[in-house]
């Protein structure tokens, strides 16, 4: 027994020197796709209290814009684009594109006058006190309850010309209290009450009515809603002075050049305004200041030699929301064809652990398939794996492997998740279907002060925003800097996950067979097989962008063509595997399972492969929103014929919406889907996609238009 004992204790601590020499690199801590000598630069350039103090100065408070801000430089322009310069970053400017007319809150004022002479509201105060859209008003009149504003409720409480207080929000009662006579509105919705009680909305109400609108927290609702449930006469004075101004599209920007002008480049976004009136902490200034300090964290590294000048060119961009994608797109079209990807930081800052927050990754569709997600995921594996202790066997520590901390900020584990893609942010103009450029975004989800006056730097953790610098910076260089041997390592990380990502939807499907009814037993195992395919179809398509990184060499494109062999075997043997246990399950359910076979009008769509014409990209960004309405009725689509994903066709009596007309558009820019692998894809990404008949209906509408042909 006591030999025994001492060649197990000589095991122990061989084992242990072993992980000591690996510096605790076991395979549950997965590689760095980046050399480790370069990512121990860049977070030790990386700061998240300059990132924090960026916020501190462009938006510690909601606060009104005077004219000659906005007749001159913007407050924000004026900051990054004197940052740039501090930093040294070559080709920084502020590109002006075009004019916007944006409403302007320029003074307001809600008085309590009788019984009481009491202050309710002051714009000065605080700017989401009073609703954008807001009209000029100067008015003294009693108040009226309308609880949720329902039409019996309105009716009931005789509203003309006084100001109504309601829970629901401003605008969803608007028109009805407009029709009625109200002069103003009082409300007091909030979307977290129970989080926090004195949180106001940045909400807004349509524009050109005689309305005006105050919002208030609910704890001051309630007090207001009690006195006039208990029969409370209420008289206020309510003053309102607004504008509407024209101001510059304002886009400051920089471009680290790469080594090699015909190589291409990645470009870097986060939204710098959000309209002109909401000013965000986390939303998204928490972004705009995390590229600034990667671009200054990135610039001084290579600019000082520390690390390799990478081969391709890296740009940032902190653009007015949607409408700054748009407009910067339409005017750098010569740009279009060489970005290789982007990568949007919108909300990258909430203190994740006091927030019960993630920060989430999320991949772009199948219609964009593109090597930056497996890049962009394996870096939050990597932090997510060396900035937590470790409980396992031979590896336990009291301190994380490579810790990413800020001095004034938590020191909390990184708390991640990797989603599937949400548009709502710029990232999915770059996906669009007339421009292409494969686009992911990061994001701090679920944001209890979102678009309300809590988003202030309190919420925010400088850690966190360190966190969020040094992945995008890694990915954004990893991606910048690959050579051949560099790509091989990338389509490895991408057939690795490809296996991943296989198994799990094959499980998952699995679990489909298994909860089948013997009803739909039959559909579930061709659900199950078809979900097998799209996935597959994805998961070559995302290897086959790998090439773009060494398109002249003969090793990559050998090893490529391997695991795309590799995958239609794993396909194969995934099928088998559903196909075994759905014959298992019709057993036990007293069923037959039948081969599954394609009918008449899937064996149509298997045979027509649309592909993109060039005329669909020379538009650019809404491409398909020049689809005439006449055209889409005439095929039976009522407008919008395009959409951001998520949901179904819905059928009228004229006609039938496509919600996921963009992502039908964008699967077929590559050319090698056929109509059914469209279907597929969408079915395995979106809960109920549109029917194989609205798809073929949405494409040959496309192919009148000439965005498709085949």
């Amino acid at each position: 027994m006591k030999k025994i004992s001492f060649i197990y204790t000589l095991i122990a601590l061989a084992a242990c020197t072993a992980v000591k020499a690996q510096n605790y690199t076991t395979p549950f801590t997965p590689l760095n796709l980046l050399p480790e000598n370069i990512y121990d630069l860049i977070v030790g350039e990386s700061s998240g209290e300059q990132a924090y103090y960026h916020v501190m100065e462009l938006a510690p408070y909601e606060k009104n814009r005077t004219p000659e801000e906005y007749r001159g430089d913007l407050h924000e322009t004026k900051y990054v684009y004197g940052k740039l310069k501090e930093y040294g970053l070559p080709n920084a400017a502020v590109e002006r594109i075009g004019k916007s007319t944006t409403w302007d809150g320029v003074s307001a004022s809600l008085w309590e006058v009788s019984p009481k002479r009491i202050k309710i509201a002051d714009y000065e105060d605080l700017a989401a006190f009073l609703a954008q859209g807001s009209s000029n008003a100067s008015v003294e009149t009693q108040l009226v309850w309308i609880g949720r504003g329902s039409a019996h409720e309105i009716e009931t409480a005789g509203v003309k010309g006084k100001i109504v207080v309601t829970e629901s929000a401003g605008a969803r009662v608007q028109s009805d209290v407009d029709k009625a006579g109200a002069v103003g509105i009082i409300s007091f919705y909030s979307p977290r009450p129970l989080v926090d009680p004195i949180q106001v909305p940045n909400a807004s109400i349509r524009p050109n009515t005689s309305l005006f609108c105050f919002n208030l927290p609910p704890r001051e609702g309630y007090v207001l809603r009690d006195r006039l449930l208990a029969g409370e006469t209420i008289t206020v004075q309510a003053r309102v002075e607004t504008t509407e101004i024209e101001v510059d599209n304002q886009i400051p920007t920089c471009l680290i050049p790469g080594s090699d002008p015909d190589a291409g480049e990645i470009i870097i976004t986060a939204h710098l305004f959000e309209g002109y009136v909401k000013l965000g902490a986390n939303d998204n200034n928490s972004g705009a200041a995390a590229i600034l300090d990667m671009a200054r964290t990135l610039n001084r590294l290579i600019s000082s030699g520390s690390i390799p000048q990478p081969k391709r060119s890296i740009r940032f961009l902190w653009i007015p929301e949607i409408s700054g994608s748009a407009a910067w797109l339409a005017q750098h079209k010569d740009i279009i064809p060489k970005t290789l990807c982007c990568l949007n930081l919108d909300m990258v800052g909430l203190w994740l652990s006091k927030s019960e927050s993630l920060f989430c990754f999320q991949r772009t569709t199948m219609g964009n398939p593109h090597y930056v997600n497996d890049v962009t995921e394996s870096m939050f594996h990597y932090v997510g794996a060396t900035n937590k202790q470790f409980l396992a066997t031979g590896a336990g520590r009291p301190e994380p492997l490579k810790p990413i901390f800020s001095v004034t900020g938590s020191h909390d584990p990184f708390y991640y998740a990797v989603s599937a893609h949400y548009g709502s942010s710029d990232h999915e103009i770059f996906n669009d279907f007339g421009v292409n450029i494969p686009a992911l975004m990061l994001i701090t989800w679920p944001d209890n002060y979102y678009h309300t006056s809590g988003d202030r730097p309190s919420i925010l953790d400088p850690t966190q925003l360190r966190r969020a610098v040094v992945i995008a910076a890694s990915a954004a260089y990893i991606i910048a800097s690959a050579d051949d041997d560099y790509a091989l390592k990338i389509a490895a990380e991408v057939s690795t996950n490809s296996v991943k990502r296989l198994a799990l939807i094959q499980q998952n499907n699995a679990g489909r067979i298994n909860s089948a009814s013997a009803e739909n037993l039959q559909a579930a195992c061709k659900r199950a097989l078809f979900d097998l395919d799209a996935c597959s179809i994805n998961e070559k398509a995302t290897l086959l962008s790998v090439l773009e990184l060494a398109p002249s060499s003969s090793i990559l494109k050998k090893y490529v063509d391997t695991q795309i062999a590799n995958i239609q075997s794993i396909n194969k043997i995934g099928a088998k595997s559903l196909e075994d246990l759905g014959k298992a399950r019709g057993e036990a359910l007293n069923v037959a399972v039948k081969p599954v076979t394609l009918t008449p009008e899937e064996l149509k769509a298997s045979k027509i492969y649309p592909k993109a014409t060039s005329l669909a990209f020379e538009t650019g960004y809404g491409t398909l929103r020049t689809i005439s309405r006449e055209t889409q009725a005439k095929h039976g689509i009522m407008p919008p014929a395009f959409g951001r994903g998520g949901g179904a066709s819905t059928g009228t009596q004229s006609g039938v919406f496509i919600i996921n007309g963009t992502e039908i558009a964008r699967l077929t820019v590559s050319g090698n889907n056929s109509v059914l692998d469209i279907k597929k894809m969408l079915d395995a990404q979106f809960p109920a996609a549109e029917s194989l008949a609205d798809i073929m209906r949405y494409l040959e509408m496309l192919k009148e238009v000439k965005f498709v042909s085949w």
